[in-house]
């Protein structure tokens, strides 16, 4: 099972790149469309388009599994701290199978909708030109069908004990040890 810990990890940094890319591509079209309109007064067909309608997308989605996969999503641990480690563990599986459920039902749903955008050929107009927007339909789905796939692969890990193959993950201790607020008291 690391092979497949490693295979979604590649996955992962092949669509967190792409999210990174789409920053770069947005911040320099937009640049660009804002300098051309100053200078030249004219603007760049279809800048509103692709930012709100592709860059946007791919960086508010493609990033979601690197998040999950670096423990990185937000967390409030006041209540479980205090609570035995196999509670704590039993509330990690839950929220491995809830957020695998959800997730899974938006990947879903955003296929199938992707499929209708995709059927009908849907586009916008902007400045006269015709944008088709339907492929940016498909972000979505990619984007949580990613974030579904580690959370499952996670809950697997949490039940078997089995070693990792994800990149950027840690065993709890070494996370737990190496958390800047997790210093202990010392008698000096």
């Amino acid at each position: 099972m690391q092979a497949l810990g490693r295979g979604l990890s590649r996955l992962i940094h092949f669509t967190t790149v792409l999210g990174v890319l789409a920053v770069t591509l947005m911040m320099l079209h937009i640049t660009i469309d804002v300098v051309v309109r100053n200078i030249f007064g004219i603007t760049l067909p279809g800048t509103i388009a692709a930012v709100s309608n592709f860059y946007m997308l791919v960086v508010a989605f493609l990033p979601l599994a690197y998040a999950e996969e670096a423990d990185k999503h937000i967390s409030v641990e006041v209540v479980t701290e205090l609570m035995p480690t196999r509670m704590q563990g039993a509330l990690r599986g839950f929220s491995y199978v809830f957020s695998a459920l959800v997730f899974a039902a938006i990947t879903r749903q955003s296929f199938l909708e992707a499929m209708k955008k995709q059927a009908v050929g849907t586009f916008v107009i902007q400045e006269g030109w015709k944008i088709p927007i339907w492929p940016s339909y498909y972000i979505l789905p990619v984007g949580t069908g990613l974030m579904t796939a580690v959370v499952l692969y996670k809950l697997y890990l949490s039940i078997t004990g089995g070693p990792s193959g994800l990149r950027n993950a840690m065993p709890d201790d070494v996370v737990t040890n190496a958390h800047p607020t997790a210093r202990k008291e010392t008698d000096a």
